[in-house]
């Protein structure tokens, strides 16, 4: 439990100047506490190693810029977390340095080549950004581009499937709310 705390703590230090981009503008810290929310209450995982992840899954990815901050802070969460934890971290990090649309395409290509605890994770967080985007979309962003989102988090779950049905079902449903909503 202590492993976690101090996750909550860091993340949101970290993310603390940060907001999500739906049209509630909720403190972006919210995310990471929701998705590993969904890991516990939805999905039935109680690893102290997997909600750590899932606390910690956007530090890297969306608070550092350079490569040297990167590796600063990727030691920095090693030393606090430990190797596993890290792991875990990077291996549903994206590659900023590409192109939106490339990782976008990474992401479907590497989801069925991820551990099973990356797996877990990347699926409760896309059921998040799916559910969050079904009821606080960008304001910028139509229709048109909220279907296309969906349709590309359905790509990277098909290659994620098989390691926790709850939580397959949960996406699943989320899917269906926002195809709904979005016609």
């Amino acid at each position: 439990m202590s492993l976690i705390l101090k996750a909550l703590e860091f993340a949101a230090s970290r993310h603390k100047a940060q907001f999500r981009k739906g049209d509630d503008k909720s403190p972006y810290i919210n995310h990471p506490i929701q998705v590993a929310g969904l890991l516990v209450n939805e999905a039935g995982e109680k690893d102290p190693v997997l909600i750590t992840s899932a606390i910690l899954h956007d530090v890297i990815e969306d608070t550092v810029k350079g490569k040297k901050q990167k590796k600063a802070l990727i030691e920095e969460i090693k030393n606090i977390f430990g190797e596993e934890v890290l792991s875990i971290t990077l291996e549903v990090t994206d590659d900023k340095s590409l192109s939106k649309k490339e990782r976008k395409r990474q992401q479907i290509l590497h989801a069925p080549k991820l551990s099973v605890p990356a797996k877990k994770l990347k699926l409760a967080d896309k059921t998040m950004n799916v559910r969050d985007i079904t009821a606080h979309p960008p304001v910028v962003w139509p229709p048109k581009r909220i279907r296309k989102y969906l349709d590309w988090s359905e790509k990277v779950v098909a290659g994620l499937r098989g390691v926790n049905s709850n939580l397959e079902q949960r996406f699943d449903e989320s899917l269906k709310a926002g195809r709904e909503k979005y016609k």
